[in-house]
């Protein structure tokens, strides 16, 4: 018979295991249905459409989903709860993506067929994602992984023991050595634990993991979506080169923080600040240069509106995380490492 605690890290590991594979599966599901769909439409007569810009649109679709969905899945099986609200973020984009073959349709009337399938297979594909979303915020599995709680019903007050039963807890104790040992220093039976404040080393991998995945992460979606950013003669298209930039300008004067935080220094978070500062006169220095695109009317107004919602996701995502920083209690090393 184990104790509480015992119990509650079986459970946990069991809930890990489980999650992780259905996420496996379900993006192999995924992946298997666009394999599927770029068959049909490629190799079914009455599916065909003599159109580059439609198998352009579907190349970017699928490339698009796969890459935002398998970032997705990998957030997801770390185990923070927030990564579903991501989750219910890409179901709405998936959902607004039925957009494209609309419009390309209104251009393409001859070949309705093929579009309308399209269009209810993305449909199903978002309904059948939803009940994904589902699964994740009402699976009782779900629940002890993300949310740290264990539901039990009257009738079945005997699930935890029959769950934890015939387990060998020492290979589980084995891989979560540390945990263990913290958690025998606690006197608390409860299943939820305090975490300690992250330290401003282990918040500069993060830091680098936003500066450096949105200078990999943005230019590819402009380069996917360039259809958004296109002239309207077609000719030109708007952001591919200025994102790129921005994107670059930000990952050099972010990197200064980011060692500042690794080595702890005391003023990191002067550093921050002026950076967010640096952030915003560049926003002010490339405005003219906006305004010159703006009034040379070879872009339509949905184009400058994707790319100020590009870069305010951008820039949201950085300042989020600085803020966070700056309200966080921190001790400082008296002089950096050498």
């Amino acid at each position: 018979m184990y104790s509480k605690q015992e119990q509650n890290l079986i459970l946990y590991q069991k809930a890990k295991q489980k999650i992780t594979i259905h996420l496996i599966l379900y993006f192999a599901i995924l992946c298997i249905y666009f394999f599927l769909m770029a068959y049909l439409f490629s190799n079914i007569n009455f599916l065909k459409v003599d159109d580059p810009s439609f198998h352009s649109m579907l190349l970017k679709l699928t490339a698009g989903q796969l890459i935002l969905y398998g970032i997705t899945f990998v957030l997801l099986s770390l185990g923070n709860k927030w990564f579903r609200i991501l989750y219910w973020i890409d179901l709405v984009i998936t959902l607004l993506l039925i957009y494209f073959p609309i419009h390309l349709l209104l251009s393409n009337l001859k070949n309705i067929l093929p579009f309308f399938i399209l269009i209810a297979c993305m449909l199903l594909k978002t309904v059948a994602l939803s009940q994904i979303g589902g699964y994740l915020k009402n699976n009782r599995w779900c629940k002890i992984y993300y949310d740290h709680t264990i539901e039990l019903d009257d009738e079945d007050d005997d699930w935890v023991e029959k769950q934890t039963k015939n387990v060998d807890y020492n290979k589980i104790k084995e891989k979560y050595a540390k945990e263990m040992e913290q958690d025998e220093q606690d006197d608390e039976d409860e299943y939820e634990t305090e975490k300690a404040p992250m330290t401003l080393p282990q918040l500069s991998v993060r830091l680098g993991i936003i500066i450096y995945g949105e200078l990999i992460l943005f230019p590819i979606l402009i380069q996917i979506f360039s259809n958004l950013f296109e002239s309207m003669d077609m000719q030109k298209v708007f952001a591919t080169k200025d994102i790129f930039v921005l994107c670059i300008f930000t990952a050099f004067i972010w990197t200064i923080p980011l060692f500042y935080m690794y080595y702890n220094h005391k003023y990191t978070k002067k550093i921050i600040a002026c950076c967010m500062l640096g952030e915003i006169i560049r926003i002010l220095v490339y405005l003219p240069t906006f305004m010159k695109y703006y009034n040379s009317h070879e872009y339509s107004i949905r184009v400058f509106v994707f790319f100020i919602l590009i870069d305010f996701i951008r820039l949201l995502i950085l300042f989020v995380f600085a803020i966070h920083v700056l309200k966080s209690e921190q001790e400082y090393a008296p002089s950096p490492r050498n």
